[in-house]
């Protein structure tokens, strides 16, 4: 009878002990997580791009005829204003056309006494008069063929031929640049322009006047405030994309026409929720970003996107403001397990 009730006795502290240790087991298994309330914050959406700098206006200068290039008057590099003489070509067409001018020009007074007197027929004068007319606008032509003046005020980006040399009708060949032949490229970098491709899916967003920041990799450390310009009406048919161009000041001439950009665009204020950036949950091997919801201690897992960066805290799309979410131990929980939450 003793081994009887010492048997029951032992069972039944056994038993008493295995039901503690489950219900300790059953409490260890729930994790204690810390939860935050989503926010709604208002910003600036921010779409960036990679760009080129251009000059804000370029010319080749050369002639509509051909000639010998007798003096050009400023370096690489050197200022010039609108209006200034760059290069002088050689004159002889210019001589022979004022010598065919001016015997032209005797003619015609000639021919205009007589007519004063009645001595020939209006005929005879108008053929004359239309000679002269002619060989005063050819003395003009080639006049400005021989004198290239600077269309605009800017520096001398480059001699494209030397004193001596004779110029011709060939284009310049300079990928991304200008591609009219000349004889000096001229370049206004006073304000310089960016230009920068958009694709389809963000035109919709790009509109001219929208505020522009611009960092450059050949100037670190210094950003520059410019506005879209203009907008290219057409896409490319091979990469959907149009051309976006943005001016910036350069009054001390540090941009230089080549340099690779960064352009960020300031789109107008939205709001949207805001989560902490470690709140945000990415699933391994994939670009999918989610949140932990908490919702009577049961967390629910929520796929979301990412709008943008702000410091430590990202605008998101695909949960509400006031929302509870995990901040502290989202690795230790899954969809639809119970947990215990502190630090509400």
């Amino acid at each position: 009878m003793k081994r009887l009730t010492l048997l029951f006795f032992t069972t039944a502290v056994v038993a008493s002990c295995s039901s503690k240790q489950e219900q300790a087991e059953k409490q260890v298994t729930v994790p204690l997580v810390s939860t935050v309330k989503v926010e709604e914050r208002a910003f600036n959406p921010v779409l960036s791009f990679t760009g080129t700098v251009f000059a804000n206006k370029e010319a080749n200068l050369g002639a509509t005829l051909p000639g010998k290039v007798e003096k050009i008057y400023f370096e690489e590099g050197q200022s010039v204003r609108e209006g200034d003489l760059i290069v002088e070509l050689s004159d002889e067409m210019l001589t022979q056309a004022m010598i065919e001018h001016e015997t032209i020009k005797k003619d015609f007074e000639r021919v205009s006494r007589l007519r004063e007197k009645g001595s020939i027929s209006e005929m005879e004068y108008d053929h004359v008069k239309a000679k002269y007319d002619a060989s005063k606008a050819k003395v003009d032509m080639v006049k400005k063929n021989t004198q290239v003046y600077a269309p605009f005020s800017g520096i001398i980006a480059e001699r494209m031929m030397e004193e001596g040399e004779v110029y011709f009708l060939n284009p310049g060949l300079e990928p991304g640049y200008s591609m009219r032949s000349g004889i000096v490229r001229l370049m206004q970098i006073d304000p310089a322009t960016v230009k920068f491709d958009v694709n389809e899916k963000d035109l919709v967003h790009i509109r001219k006047g929208l505020p522009v920041v611009v960092r450059l990799d050949g100037i670190p450390g210094k950003t520059f405030q410019g506005k879209v310009d203009r907008i290219k009406p057409m896409l490319s048919t091979t990469t959907r994309s149009t051309s976006v161009e943005v001016t910036i000041p350069n009054s001390n001439l540090e941009i230089k026409p080549g340099m690779f950009a960064f352009v960020d665009v300031m789109l107008p204020e939205i709001k949207s929720a805001v989560v902490p950036l470690r709140s945000i949950y990415r699933m391994p091997g994939t670009s999918e970003d989610f949140l932990f919801t908490v919702v009577n201690n049961t967390v629910h897992r929520v796929k979301i996107e990412r709008l943008q960066t702000i410091g430590e805290f990202v605008a998101v799309k695909g949960v509400d403001a006031g929302t509870d979410i995990i901040l502290e131990g989202k690795n230790r929980v899954n969809d639809g397990l119970k947990v215990n939450v502190s630090n509400r």
